[in-house]
């Protein structure tokens, strides 16, 4: 890989948010290893679930300037941007239409979630609201939703009606499960039908991140070029909102 790094636009890296680091220590620890791991860019993507409590901007913001300074003070060759992993309800357009929850690095793309026996044709109809809320959708971690690894074929098809972006883990890279999921990642990366792999990590030893290892991974099995991609989404993408943090 080159000096530029690995892009990692799901994370859990802040403390106190969610179910990721508890404390500032623990969050230093992830910041350290994602920096050695090659990753030079992370969107904070702390949980938001709006329909069972309010997104806390102001404790959320100030973490990120902590993980910022931090990264400073260390002089770590890596930004941290802002973004949150949405659950997605019926509240959801409006409070992105109202910048009430981060995108991803300020851009007009949010990571969303859904609750894993989703439809597809419910993750259509999302990413329609979202559309007409000015948002583009990232799709979290699509290899869980039972209806995308059972009909591959449908998923692709939909990513190209509503011009989703498709998130898959690095662990799934890794070690896919089941046979219907080891099918479901093999389609779906000899169809170029996922846009970026991600580590999804919440900490350094039950979910550390693992984003060079997958890249090599996908090295071997997609070639140099498309591996390239999958681990750099959204660079270019982010341009200089990313540079706001």
């Amino acid at each position: 890989m080159s000096d530029s790094g690995f892009t990692d636009f799901h994370q859990h890296v802040l403390w106190g948010l969610d179910d990721g680091p508890k404390t500032a220590k623990q969050m230093y620890a992830m910041l350290e290893r994602a920096a050695a791991d090659g990753i030079r860019l992370i969107a904070a993507t702390s949980h938001a679930y709006p329909e069972t409590r309010e997104f806390n901007a102001v404790k959320y913001r100030k973490r990120l300037a902590e993980a910022n300074e931090y990264c400073r003070q260390r002089q770590l060759a890596l930004k941290v941007i802002s973004g949150c992993e949405i659950h997605y309800s019926d509240r959801v357009p409006d409070l992105l239409r109202s910048n009430r929850l981060p995108t991803i690095g300020g851009m007009r793309v949010a990571l969303i979630e859904f609750d894993y026996d989703a439809s597809l044709e419910e993750i259509g109809e999302a990413a329609d609201k979202l559309y007409r809320a000015g948002c583009r959708m990232m799709v979290a971690h699509i290899e869980r939703y039972r209806s995308a690894v059972r009909s591959p074929g449908r998923a692709m098809e939909l990513r190209e009606e509503y011009g989703l972006y498709y998130q898959m883990n690095c662990n799934t890279v890794l070690h896919p499960r089941g046979l219907l999921g080891k099918r479901f990642v093999r389609r779906m990366l000899e169809a170029r039908a996922i846009d970026l792999v991600a580590t999804d990590a919440h900490d350094t030893e039950r979910r550390p991140v693992c984003m060079k290892a997958a890249h090599a991974e996908l090295t071997k099995r997609c070639g140099r070029k498309y591996a390239k991609k999958l681990v750099t989404f959204g660079r270019k993408l982010a341009g200089g909102q990313a540079e706001q943090g």
